[in-house]
């Protein structure tokens, strides 16, 4: 049984809802950065509910975009269990090794023997798929083979690869050859086939030549002649006044992104405890999950307010500095100058005359 660790989340989400201290490496980057988690726990969230309710082939896919956008050992493990579940024992294998390297990576010792015992429980039973390539074929310098439109490396050429049970197409071809196409079955329990792709034959297609017209020399067409572009028109108050707004509002959403992320850490941190109620340590695989998200949505929501903070400033500092009409040479114009640093970012105000 996996064991958790109940998190005690810090009350800045909460804090943040009336405080505006911000310390981060790069704003636009983490706001993205908030969105992608929020997608990816919606998704762990869908697939896990259908899980529950016996509809795997509709909860592996979800599972699968969740872990591409926001990896976690948690999602690693209910993936391969998923993929146990709907038959695919390689995919099951694949992924219950790595939850168990990335859990050893970051020190958790009982999720890393849970993980690799999974792994050891369904290596027996792997069905494998030999894929031998004739030597003239191999050498080949642009040979390309695909499993099912996958490419397949030629160091696994003769090796017995774990593969799911199923039909699979595998296509070699080449530059100037034939393309070979094979179809191939393997089983489940422990099936294991074998492919040839045998030599390929040399195409016999000639390259055609396209002739010239009679009494009309190749010469390229002369091209019309460019008119100039237009020179950009000046920035104008309104339209820093316009990005004033847009700064602000996105301040705005920065902020109920973060609100969002602090419920959400919250409620989460109390679903685990609920799963775990004996104390710091459980046996309840679920809470150790809830675990994981209660703690990224914790950080989450600090960048997000973080973010929403900074640009709801700018969008201030940008409203107050514009101007309705463009002011006469040598008038005084306020610049706005970004301030980075490797552990915060900001927005600095200077004055120039032109």
């Amino acid at each position: 049984m996996a064991k958790c660790m109940i998190a005690k989340l810090s009350p800045w989400p909460a804090l943040a809802l009336c405080c505006v201290g911000v310390s981060l490496p790069a704003p636009a980057r983490a706001e993205a950065g908030a969105a992608q988690k929020a997608a990816a726990e919606s998704l762990f969230d869908d697939g896990l509910k259908a899980m529950k309710s016996g509809h795997f082939a509709e909860a592996c896919p979800k599972l699968e975009e969740s872990e591409r956008i926001d990896p976690a050992i948690g999602t690693l493990l209910y993936l391969g269990e998923c993929y146990e579940k709907t038959g695919r024992t390689a995919s099951a294998w694949a992924t219950f090794r790595e939850a168990a390297s990335a859990a050893q990576a970051q020190g958790g010792t009982e999720r890393t023997r849970v993980a690799a015992a999974r792994a050891d429980r369904l290596q027996p039973n792997l069905s494998k798929l030999t894929l031998k390539v004739a030597p003239e074929t191999a050498q080949l310098a642009t040979l390309r083979v695909t499993r099912d439109n996958v490419p397949v490396a030629k160091t696994l050429f003769g090796l017995a690869i774990p593969v799911d049970p199923g039909k699979y197409h595998i296509v070699a071809s080449a530059d100037g050859y034939q393309s070979h196409e094979a179809d191939i079955e393997v089983a489940a329990n422990g099936d294991s086939k074998s492919l040839e792709i045998p030599a390929l034959t040399a195409s016999t297609t000639p390259v055609a030549a396209v002739p010239a017209a009679a009494g009309v020399s190749a010469q390229p067409a002369e091209a019309p002649p460019r008119n100039p572009e237009p020179s950009p028109a000046p920035a104008s108050g309104n339209a820093l006044r316009t990005a004033a707004y847009v700064t602000g509002a996105l301040g705005i959403v920065g902020l109920g992104v973060g609100s969002y992320f602090g419920v959400r850490a919250i409620s989460k941190n109390s679903d685990a405890k609920d799963h775990c109620p004996g104390g710091n340590v459980c046996d309840d695989p679920q809470g150790e999950a809830l675990t994981d998200d209660a703690q990224s949505a914790a950080v989450a929501s600090n960048i997000a307010f973080g973010v929403g903070a900074a640009l709801a400033v700018t969008g201030v500092v940008l409203y107050l500095t514009s101007e309705p009409k463009e002011k006469a040479a040598n008038s005084a114009r306020l610049k706005l100058h970004p301030l980075l640093s490797y552990n915060s970012a900001g927005i600095g105000l200077g004055g120039t005359f032109q």
